[in-house]
This record gives C-alpha cells, structure tokens and sequence, in this order.
C-alpha cells in the first residue's frame, strides 16, 4: 500500500479522470477514467479509483471540474454530480484541495504542451509569447477560458462563455436559430449548438430545412461525415467547424488572444481531417472591421490525451513554488 503526494483529476459530464503525481512533478502515474454514470457522487469514485491503486491517503488534490465553482460549490452543468469543496477535503483528510475549472486546467497545461501535441489549423504563425492565449473547444458542453502571464507564472481566467448567446452571421445560420428555439425556451447559448448534443440539433435542424426531418447521434453523425463527403452529415460538421471559428473568432477578439487560441475539447480531434481544411479557420478571420488582426492569430488544435490532468498538476506545482 502507497501514499502519494498528490491526487488530480478531471470530472466532464460524462467521465471522470483520474492520476497520481508527486510534489513538484508534471508526471501523471496511474491515469484511469471513470464513467460518471456508475457512481452516485464524487466521492465514491474517488475512492474506487484510490482502492484499485492501492493507495492509502493523498496528501493534496487538485480536480478540474465542468461546472463553475461558486463559494467552494459545484453543481455540475451536463451531469447530476455536486461537489463540497469543504466535504470533499474532510472526507480524505486533505491538507489542500482546490477546485479548478476544467477549461482552467486545459489552459494551464498549455505552455507545457509538447510540439508533436499540437496541430497547427490554417497559416503556420508564431504568436506574441506574452500575449493573452485562449483555449476553447466543444464537448459535452463548451469551455471557454484565458491564459494571462503574471509575474507569479501563467493564471487561468475561465468563465462560462459557451453559453454566451448565439450570434448567426448567414442566412443559414438565422434558419438554424429559428429552428432552435422551436425546441428550447428562452436564448439560444452557443453551447446549444456547439457540442455533442449541439451537433445533434444541427444535424435536426439542416435536415428540416431540406426537407427531410431526421435525427441521428453525435457518433454516428461524425462518422458518416468522414465517410461520406456528399452526405447531410458532411455538410452539418462543416457548418460546425464554421460556427466554432465564428465563436472562437469573437472570443479572440474580446480576450486579445495574440498569443494564439487552442481548440480543445472531445469532438474536433475526432474530425480534425474536415477541421482543419478551412472553413474554421476562415470563419475565425471573418470580421468587420478586425481582419489584419485576426490574421495574425495563431490557432491549434490541442491533441494531448489528458490536458485536463497536466493543467491540474501544473496548478499544484505552481502553487507549491509560490508558497
């Protein structure tokens, strides 16, 4: 039986990551994923996890969590789980614990991401190394958050702007709308559409339009995508990457993001041959009045298997250095 210095995790909507790592260390032991849906809280995955790595006690934890954190508080967006921060650290007799948001901890593990993990999309360009960099991408949900350097190393502004309101640019894009708030009460967040279940409404929504109401799943539909060029599916994944770079697009822009954006997320890099062949990209650069800056904005897609984990560990690393 072992005790670690550190447990970090990251809890999406549908599954649970989890990693051991010393103090100090970037070095995830033990990686292990857990489906949310088999476990009625938070806690008795974690223990789950600990008993099958024979682990006796964690000194620390850091999990990077989808949701926003209010007063220590988690209720989760896309799943029913709810997270104490102070019940948490009491249950495993924690000398720290911090909660981070998950697209906080995708940021964060951005300037340790090795050159083979990133994915150029569009014009090979060198960002200002200074510079704000903004990590986005769809999911189950979609996450949005900044990357600022202080002299105290690199800090994570996240925020909850996937559920900004959506702003359609085409004609298309307003019959898309129309369509959606058949289906939902109120305004329609760009998470509605730029997620699994977002392709989902997509797919429903591109079908009517033609005529030929149909639904299929998130899976099916990026598979057939990637099959099948001529196919509906082909068409709704493209107009997704499109309204990505729309999104992303807006969000560069108001964060100042000349450090270059990063498209994270479960969905793109299961698509990414139809990613990155342009029409992202020229969305990003699509603007009134903005497009010189927008051009020189470098944007990648984030390949790294477990972001989430490395943002989490490097929050600890910082956080011990500056203590």
């Amino acid at each position: 039986m072992q005790s670690y210095t550190a447990l970090v995790g990251d809890i999406g909507g549908t599954n649970a990551r989890f990693a051991l790592v010393e103090e100090g260390s970037l070095e995830l032991r033990s990686i292990e994923a857990l489906s949310g849906r088999e476990y009625p809280d938070l806690e008795a995955a974690v223990k789950v996890y600990l008993e099958r790595q024979g682990i006796v006690s964690i000194h620390t934890a850091c999990l990077a969590v989808a949701g926003p954190i209010i007063n220590g508080r988690v209720s989760f967006t896309n799943s029913p789980w709810t997270i104490e921060q102070s019940h948490f650290q009491q249950t495993f007799e924690l000398e720290a614990f911090e909660l981070l948001n998950d697209f906080a901890a995708q940021a964060l593990s951005v300037p340790y991401l090795k050159p083979d993990e990133l994915l150029s999309v569009g014009p090979e360009l060198t960002g200002d190394t200074h510079a704000v960099r903004l990590v986005i991408g769809p999911g189950t949900g979609l996450g949005v958050c900044s990357l600022v350097e202080t002299a105290c190393g690199w800090r994570a502004l996240p925020g909850e702007g996937g559920n900004a309101d959506f702003a359609p640019i085409d004609d298309i894009d307003i019959e898309v709308l129309r369509f959606a708030r058949q289906k939902i009460e109120g305004n329609v967040g760009w998470e509605r559409l730029l997620s699994g279940s977002g392709l989902e409404l997509l797919y429903q929504a591109h079908s009517y339009l033609e005529n030929t109401f149909r639904t299929r799943s998130a899976p099916d539909i990026t598979r057939k995508a990637l099959e099948d060029r001529q196919s509906l599916s082909f068409r709704v994944v493209e107009h997704f990457c499109r309204l990505l770079g729309h999104c992303a697009g807006n969000a560069a822009l108001t964060t100042g993001a000349r450090g270059g954006v990063y498209i994270a997320g479960g969905i793109i890099p299961r698509i990414r041959d139809i990613f990155v062949q342009g029409a992202f990209r020229q969305a990003f650069e699509q603007r009134d009045k903005m497009l010189h800056f927008m051009e020189g904005i470098p944007t990648s897609l984030m390949l790294a298997e477990f972001p989430g984990l490395t943002g989490a560990a490097a929050w600890l690393k910082m956080n011990a250095e500056s203590s």
